[in-house]
């Protein structure tokens, strides 16, 4: 599911006038109707394909969803060429087109509700619930040899995983990095690259689900950002964490969240190096948040008292951010 409003505003439009189509009789009505649906159907094949979301290889909800939709969208095209372009006359052959195409746009609206709305999960079955959350230590060295498998879960090689980014890749220098902690902390840091990496190192296996409805699966290491806010000594009233990235990206989570889930600061990605295209020097792993959460090329962390929205809650996107939840507002 692309949770475009580009995609999913105008296909859900696009859905509801295929099927009223079968229902209005008075043909200026019809006529008219049919053009607002071609009209909205490009709109939402125009949103999908922006966000470069092609994967119907793979088969799960995504995939019937995108299959079913585009099947509609193309009876529905079929019937309205050959009526309005071609001139061919009333049928009962453009009746039963048009009926099947409602039918999948009935199918289709309505996978698309349960995924808007968090009742289908996008959870990777390959990932079983006794690995999520399922921390070991590690080498703050990486093998550099990309890593298939971990606890028993296939990984998503890099070479397959989808990546995003406001304006392009920022490409940070290790000599000269540093990261700063400020805010509520009682004694604020500014850290190198290296000087990070003594800090003790831990893999696990998350999902990392993006709001556009594709995701992937990974091995991540890095240190707990909680060891990293307990040097810098929390306020007392410290309760939110705002995460900067060079590109001026900004987002931010709960400290609760951060210190129950244990949430790694990754360096590390299937036991390489993270790239440049990968977040370097560091991502975090947000796990169970959809992918506008796991900051990339992080430079500074601020920790103040109350919620801050980053750069796409500010637009309308929720703070929570829980995966397989509605999400915006």
């Amino acid at each position: 599911m692309v949770f475009s409003e580009l995609h999913w505003i105008p296909s859900t439009l696009a859905a509801i006038f295929i099927i009223l189509l079968t229902f209005v009789k008075d043909k200026s009505k019809h006529k008219a109707l049919s053009y607002a649906t071609a009209f909205f159907s490009l709109i939402g094949l125009v949103g999908y394909i922006s966000q470069g979301d092609f994967d119907l290889l793979s088969f799960d909800i995504h995939t019937i969803h995108a299959l079913l939709g585009t099947s509609a969208l193309m009876l529905s095209l079929y019937n309205f060429a050959r009526r309005a372009f071609l001139k061919k006359r009333w049928s009962s052959q453009h009746c039963r087109i048009g009926h099947i195409a409602a039918v999948l746009s009935f199918a289709t609206l309505l996978i698309g509700l349960m995924l808007l709305t968090g009742i289908l999960s996008i959870e990777p079955r390959g990932l079983s619930a006794e690995n999520q959350n399922l921390q070991v230590p590690a080498s703050g060295t990486m093998p550099e040899v990309e890593a298939k498998e971990f606890l028993n879960t296939t990984l998503t090689p890099l070479s397959e995983q989808g990546n995003n980014a406001i304006q392009g890749t920022p490409h940070i220098d290790e000599k000269t990095y540093r990261l700063q902690v400020t805010g509520l902390v009682e004694n604020e840091l500014n850290l190198s690259y290296k000087e990070l990496l003594m800090l003790p190192a831990y893999s696990e296996v998350a999902y990392m689900p993006c709001v556009e409805g594709w995701g992937f699966t990974a091995k991540w290491t890095g240190f707990r950002i909680i060891d990293l806010l307990d040097l810098a000594r929390l306020a007392s009233n410290a309760t939110y964490v705002v995460l900067h990235s060079s590109d001026g990206y900004s987002t931010g989570l709960p400290l609760d969240y951060l210190r129950d889930k244990k949430v790694l600061m990754a360096y590390g990605i299937n036991d390489l190096t993270l790239t440049p295209e990968r977040g370097f020097p560091f991502q975090l792993v947000a796990v169970h948040k959809y992918g506008y959460k796991w900051a990339k090329w992080i430079t500074s962390i601020e920790v103040v008292n109350k919620e801050v929205l980053g750069y796409w809650e500010s637009k309308g996107y929720s703070d929570s951010a829980d995966a397989g939840t509605f999400p915006f507002g």
